[in-house]
């Protein structure tokens, strides 16, 4: 626990404020020098992996930027904010402190280099595939799914930058490049950073500059993806997103079940309790589908109250058991309406196989949903 009088600057705590991952702050520690000074001291050590919170009821100057800047990894939210937003910056925070669960796709011909390489990563929870040729990298890009490309300049079949311009081919692989090199030619890294990469990091690698550029740079990406793939109100994958996967799994022939819900009856929720209690029906349902759902499934809000599920490694017969599970304790969730009523609210459903025409599946999926809208709402229909 740490406690802060900010007007008298004094500071009680349990333990040391330097080793806090998470800081929340008001803006008002910019209107005590004292206070601010003293936090500035407390966080001395330790900058790279904290991050500080500070939660403003005003505007913050470029000034006021420029000293919090001194703090280390600073965030502005207005108090104004859904508790939910600040929760999920913490949460993304404290998973990527360590990089568990990221991908890197190392393109290194050099053994030494790619096994230096590839144990400083692994030591932060990155997961690596390395290959050693510039051609294997569109199939290791479909397989792997890497959320940061390193890749040496210099490569026997294809150099580095000639590679990045095939890569950047493909609108849909937005991942930064980062090249490694012993290459001290300035010239030479402007034209490999101008044929689609995103940093250079020169050879032979030392581990903390490395580390410090990997996680920034893995950070700033997923960020940014995050904002184009992710429904800004659910934080689910939206409809782009959510097709393009469902192609790729549909070209692949994988195994995989598909199905489309509606919330039943939405309108009339919108038109009693209004659209930001609409809003919180949508997000109820959103919790939902994410919590009781594999980590290897995707879910996405294809528009207004529609959303999707797709179930690799899943037959349809399971798959309708898990929509049902979800459907009935969805029919569970008290909501809050106008004046504070309570009502719950329920969803059909229509499922079907992938198959490899994804087009049509969703259409089949999409004529499942309305024979239950037909036939009473607050079901699951399978159309194989």
């Amino acid at each position: 626990m740490v406690e802060a009088d900010l007007s008298g600057a004094s500071y009680s705590m349990d333990i040391s404020v330097s080793e806090v991952p998470v800081l929340l702050v008001g803006n008002q520690v910019l209107d005590w020098p004292d206070s601010f000074n003293t936090l500035c001291g407390q966080l001395e050590h330790g900058g790279e992996d904290r991050l500080i919170i500070v939660m403003t009821d005003r505007a913050i100057t470029f000034d006021e930027r420029r000293r919090l800047s001194s703090l280390g990894n600073v965030r502005l939210t207005s108090v104004q904010d859904e508790p939910k937003r600040v929760r999920d910056l913490i949460r993304d925070w404290m998973r990527d402190r360590t990089m568990l669960g990221y991908r890197v796709l190392l393109v290194e011909d050099s053994k030494t280099d790619a096994y230096l390489a590839s144990k400083y990563m692994a030591e932060v929870g990155v997961e690596v595939l390395h290959i050693t040729s510039a051609v294997e990298v569109l199939d290791a890009i479909d397989a792997f799914q890497p959320d940061l490309i390193i890749s040496d300049l210099h490569l026997p079949e294809c150099e580095g930058d000639q590679m990045a311009r095939i890569i950047r081919q493909d609108r849909e692989a937005t991942m930064p490049i980062i090249f490694l090199s012993a290459e001290g030619n300035s010239e030479k890294q402007l034209i490999a950073i101008a044929a689609g990469a995103d940093g250079f990091i020169r050879k032979p690698l030392h581990k903390e500059p490395f580390i410090k550029v990997l996680k920034s740079t893995i950070r700033r990406s997923v960020a940014l993806q995050n904002r184009m793939r992710r429904d800004p109100l659910t934080n689910l994958l939206n409809r782009s997103q959510f097709d393009s996967i469902m192609r790729r799994l549909s070209e692949r022939g994988e195994v995989c079940a598909l199905a489309v819900l509606d919330i039943d009856h939405f309108k009339k929720v919108n038109d009693t309790h209004g659209h930001p209690v609409g809003d919180q029906v949508i997000c109820q349902l959103a919790k939902v589908l994410e919590d009781g759902v594999r980590s290897t499934d995707y879910v996405g809000r294809m528009g207004g109250e529609e959303f999707a599920l797709l179930m690799p490694a899943c037959d349809l017969a399971n798959a309708e058991i898990v929509l049902n599970r979800l459907r009935e304790k969805f029919a569970l969730v008290a909501m809050t309406g106008e004046g504070g009523a309570e009502f719950r609210c329920t969803f059909s459903g229509g499922m079907t196989v992938l198959g490899k025409d994804a087009s049509a599946a969703y259409k089949r999926a999409d004529q499942a949903l309305y024979d239950s809208k037909n036939t009473g709402r607050n079901r699951v229909t399978v159309r194989p």
